[in-house]
């Protein structure tokens, strides 16, 4: 049997997980390993033993609705069935006798701004959804505060067509189709704001030939033409891959292209879905940087989730490599107890060793490191915006 300790250190993966890397990096079908794993957990699909074109189709439908929080071993890994635990097991990084700790502590969200921004988001004729809310964001009530409180506004709906195991959000195969007035809205809601920085996100729609590339360029294009001075930066999908959809949208007028790798390479197949992947995401913020003259290039990952040190050097001079300018590192934080689970809690003084690290020895023009920073954390906006403004200027005085 292992011990408390090699069960607790994320360096150490357990039996169980050792066994699941196996079969996510083996030779099978990836949606038939999905599939498995959501019969696990009390589902049955239903699909038949049919090799026929009709029967694929049933089973990849199956897969990609299955693969979300449902489709997690991590009730297993501490213990089997014919063994209780003897004692709570603990987290690296996790004072004794604490749920989490203290530097993750966030006021609850209040005050005029946030107020402001909830009711108008809400009772909007434009219908805005912002990740802030559909994720979870433990950031809401300091983003959303004080006068320069602003949203990450989603873009293409609020549920995905892919099931990350970090991930929070509405998941399905055939989501409902885009709202094909949402670019000229959410430009219009912008506009009406006075905001000087904004990030458009969506959900994965691959079940749109390009992606949502062109609604995204369209959302750019309106709010551009509404308000020019506005800074926007898209946080993208991978566009499966399709490098002619990240042109397209990096050729809109955007600001900031960016697209998180989420994790480092080994934990890939076991944090994101199937059909992302780590060269995939490289290839897209490469892509992006090379499409036009001047594009600041973003990317993050969550530290908290069996990753090592080397490892996460390693991920920063790829994506360095990659032309990334602005790098962000934050905690994974368990959105609900049938998702991932924390393997550690990264200290401040940690996330302060990466600060430096990759701004010092890599040579990012700019990192995001701390336990509550998130991809569209806004200390990082206001450097950007900061950032992008001198840039422009430089520019227009040659």
């Amino acid at each position: 049997m292992k011990s408390t300790n090699a069960l607790n250190n994320p360096n150490n993966p357990s039996s169980e997980e050792e066994e699941e890397f196996k079969r996510l990096h083996g030779d099978k079908n990836a949606f038939d390993e999905l599939v498995r794993m959501a019969k696990e957990n009390g589902i049955e699909p239903p699909l038949t033993s049919s090799s026929s074109p009709s029967s694929s189709k049933k089973l990849f439908n199956a897969a990609i609705a299955m693969c979300g929080p449902v489709a997690t071993l991590e009730s297993k890994e501490t213990f089997t069935t014919n063994q209780q635990p003897q004692q709570p097991l603990q987290i690296p990084g996790l004072p004794i006798g604490l749920k989490k700790p203290p530097w993750l502590r966030q006021r609850a969200p209040s005050g005029e701004r946030f107020e402001f921004l909830k009711q108008t988001l809400n009772n909007s004729e434009y219908k805005i959804a912002t990740v802030c809310e559909e994720a979870m964001c433990p950031n809401v009530g300091e983003c959303w505060n004080g006068e320069t409180g602003t949203a990450t506004i989603m873009l293409l709906g609020d549920t995905c067509t892919r099931g990350c195991r970090f991930c929070a959000v509405n998941t399905a195969s055939t989501p409902a189709p885009p709202d094909e007035f949402e670019p000229e809205n959410t430009a219009k809601a912008i506009a009406a704001w006075g905001v000087g920085y904004i990030v458009l996100t969506s959900v994965d729609r691959d079940d749109i030939p390009d992606g949502g590339a062109e609604h995204f360029a369209r959302t750019v294009r309106t709010l551009k033409e509404l308000k020019s001075s506005v800074l926007v930066e898209a946080l993208t999908p991978d566009f499966q891959g399709d490098l002619d959809a990240v042109k397209h949208l990096a050729s809109s007028g955007l600001d900031v292209f960016a697209h998180n790798i989420e994790t480092v390479r080994r934990l890939q197949p076991r944090v994101r879905d199937p059909r992302a992947n780590y060269e995939q995401s490289l290839s897209v913020l490469r892509a992006a940087k090379e499409s036009k003259e001047g594009m600041v290039t973003k990317t993050s990952i969550m530290l908290g989730l069996g990753e090592t040190d080397d490892e996460i050097k390693q991920a920063m001079r790829d994506c360095r490599d990659a032309g990334v300018d602005i790098f962000t590192l934050g905690q994974y934080l368990q959105p609900t107890s049938k998702h991932l689970t924390v393997k550690e809690f990264v200290t401040p003084e940690k996330f302060e060793y990466w600060r430096e690290f990759g701004e010092k020895e890599v040579g990012f023009r700019y990192v995001a490191s701390g336990a509550l920073v998130r991809s569209s954390y806004k200390a990082g906006e206001f450097f950007i915006e900061t950032m992008l403004r001198k840039d422009r200027a430089a520019f227009q005085s040659r």
